[in-house]
């Protein structure tokens, strides 16, 4: 990990040897799961750092791709009754740059209800620094729900999705 946070593109083991060859982060691997990195070449992480006791996490995020675009429009708009005209605050909280809403708003001529699918469908390809908010997952979803005030939506989702 040091390499990663370092930038360098070498990893170094225990002993302090380097070992080159670091191999290269896929653009659509969110480094908030470290087990699945490609750059381990297919070992699991608690081979590669030699853990040998289990811990138990409860799986609170679980990720989401533009697969999930209806679903997660459902569950915003329909059973959680969320404005559509808020999208533009929306994805902002979601790491949504502003250039990229502007572009959102013309392509689609002001619609709300376009551009908020346009937005959610942004978030969910993790466009701008969507992935440095937690990429896009139901937790990091609540999480910008809270932030817009918008608390019992969030709750909802943390209820059905994050336990």
């Amino acid at each position: 990990m040091s390499a990663i946070v370092k930038r360098e593109e070498f990893l170094v083991n225990a002993t302090g040897t380097r070992r080159t060859g670091l191999k290269e982060i896929l653009a659509d691997e969110s480094l908030s799961d470290i087990s699945t990195l490609s750059l381990l070449g297919g070992r699991d992480i608690k081979e590669v750092i030699g853990l040998t006791e289990e811990f138990e996490t409860p799986l609170t995020t679980i990720k989401l791709d533009i697969k999930d675009l209806d679903i997660v429009i459902e569950e915003l708009t329909i059973l959680n009754q969320l404005p559509c005209h808020i999208w533009h605050d929306f994805g902002l909280q979601l790491g949504l740059y502003q250039p990229t809403l502007e572009d959102i708003n013309e392509d689609n001529n002001g619609d709300s209800k376009k551009c908020f699918r346009q937005c959610m469908s942004a978030w969910l390809r993790g466009k701008d620094k969507v992935r440095e908010k937690g990429g896009p997952s139901w937790s990091s979803l609540a999480t910008a729900l809270d932030k817009e005030g918008k608390h019992h939506i969030a709750t909802s989702i943390r209820d059905k999705y994050c336990q």
